[in-house]
């Protein structure tokens, strides 16, 4: 449990935090000690680091616990942004930061971590919105999530190296547009070169079975990593095109090939008529 979840928990007037005193931190204090008792859960690190953040990090706190982004991910909820009351709170970079390296940094990281690791959708799309907000991090927070991130992209490339079967179900999640958008936050020379990997396989194994739905969804998906090296944007939407191209080209053969059987079909009927006429 980390200190968001046991404000929560807790049930404290969020907009009472900044005129809290010490009177308010004893009644908060005892109120911690009784849910301790049906709770065996709550860390008395935890209890002591809430009752430190109420003290001297009252703006940051309350940032956190009125960002519908930040609250959801360190409490498991999903509230919407209806929920929470706009304080116009302006907070220092450098103090969020402090804030986070002191109350949350386990928690940023071990959430990350599983959410990533769930590889559905959904949780890409929140883990790309709660990178929109990485100016809060500390830099050792942003290179544990880089490393995270990049081995999730080379086990991709490491199972489409030596697949040899149509299951792709462990590594599905490189279909996805928002697991690229995701990967935009981490954008390097490395990333790029990680990409261009993935991007020849995929091309590779696209080629040798074209009617993949699988493998043309992922290199359509993959237009959406802004890369750091504008060539590397310009190399995947120039192979999206030539996929588009080439499914408009064989759809219009099949097209063709339906109406000559319909031609076909119809010049025998009016044959076959003509022999019951005659």
């Amino acid at each position: 449990m980390n200190i968001i979840q046991l404000f929560s928990l807790l049930d404290l007037k969020t907009d009472q935090i900044l005129e809290f005193g010490s009177q308010d931190y004893i009644r908060i204090e005892k109120k911690i000690n009784f849910e301790k008792k049906i709770n065996p859960e709550i860390d008395s690190n935890v209890s002591k680091n809430l009752i430190s953040a109420l003290k001297e990090y009252k703006e940051e706190l309350l940032f956190i616990l009125s960002n519908p982004i930040f609250f959801n991910f360190f409490t498991h909820k999903n509230f919407s942004k209806s929920y929470f009351l706009n304080y116009n709170l302006t907070v220092s970079d450098e103090r969020m930061r402090d804030f986070i390296v002191l109350f949350l940094a386990d928690d940023l990281i071990s959430f990350f971590s599983l959410k990533l690791s769930k590889s559905t959708c959904e949780n890409f799309k929140e883990l790309d919105s709660l990178l929109d907000l990485k100016r809060y991090f500390p830099e050792g927070i942003i290179y544990k999530m880089t490393l995270l991130v990049y081995s999730k992209l080379d086990f991709a490339v490491s199972q489409l190296s030596v697949l040899n079967t149509n299951n792709y179900s462990s590594i599905h999640y490189i279909e996805y547009k928002a697991f690229y958008d995701l990967l935009s936050h981490f954008a390097t020379i490395e990333l790029d070169q990680k990409m261009d990997n993935l991007l020849s396989l995929v091309v590779r194994s696209y080629k040798k079975n074209t009617s993949s739905n699988f493998f043309s969804s992922v290199i359509k998906s993959m237009v959406f990593y802004n890369a750091f090296n504008e060539n590397m944007s310009k190399t995947l939407v120039k192979n999206r095109d030539l996929l588009l191209v080439s499914i408009e080209d064989e759809d219009y053969e099949k097209m063709h090939r339906v109406i000559k059987i319909i031609i076909a079909v119809v010049f025998l009927l009016i044959a076959f008529n003509k022999t019951r006429c005659s």
